[in-house]
């Protein structure tokens, strides 16, 4: 697993690795250390991400190229990286890459007859358009970064409902700028399975083919 701070993270980097076949896609799981990651909507604002440095028991804080606000991090939540080469041209690309992570999601939860929903979870952390929810609470999160040729999307699925104090912390983190986290408003991997004891290891199993030593290649 990498970091996103990983120079071979960067788009040139990857493309040498990602063969020129439209849908053709490279996985490859992240290291999602304690603290927080910061997408550009919020380093971009130096106020904002001065705040949150500043609040108690934040941990590491984290910057990321992609877009969004802040990404939890720990043990509680597995994060995954997706790289496509993008054919030219190209219409509606986040519309596309967002319909592509649904049906990969879809496809590994189709066993336990998991309904997908797309859109906005009020309340939820990260809350935007690509959220994905389950009965009205988010269970995953999208940001996107485009290139002329490659697209960089960063999911963070919850698995497992973190401690009561690294949620007030991402509560208040998200507090600098908006809407707090409503604990009601989040869904967890382990719960909609009906797996207790479900880890980040084993979430990673479940979603992606233990066959393929990371990174991987798959179709969308």
């Amino acid at each position: 697993m990498r970091s996103e701070g990983d120079p071979e993270l960067q788009p040139d980097r990857l493309l040498e690795l990602v063969p020129d076949v439209p849908w053709q896609v490279l996985l490859c799981p992240l290291v999602n250390a304690p603290g927080v990651t910061l997408g550009s909507a919020i380093w971009r604002r130096p106020h904002l991400e001065s705040a949150i440095r500043a609040l108690a028991g934040i941990g590491e804080v984290r910057l990321s190229p992609i877009g969004g606000t802040v990404g939890p991090g720990g043990d509680s939540w597995l994060s995954l990286l997706f790289v496509a080469h993008l054919p030219d041209p190209f219409p509606r690309p986040l519309d596309q890459l967002m319909a592509g992570f649904m049906a990969f999601l879809g496809q590994r939860l189709a066993p336990w007859e998991v309904a997908l929903e797309r859109g906005r979870v009020a309340g939820a952390w990260c809350p935007g358009f690509s959220d994905v929810s389950v009965g009205g609470r988010k269970l995953a999160g999208l940001g996107f970064k485009l290139t002329r040729e490659a697209a960089l999307i960063r999911a963070i699925i919850g698995v497992r409902p973190p401690s009561p104090t690294e949620l007030e912390t991402l509560d208040a983190a998200h507090r600098t700028f908006g809407e707090g986290v409503a604990p009601e408003r989040l869904g967890w991997l382990c719960q909609i399975l009906g797996m207790p004891e479900l880890d980040r290891e084993g979430a990673l199993r479940l979603l992606v083919d233990p066959e393929a030593a990371p990174p991987g290649r798959i179709s969308w």
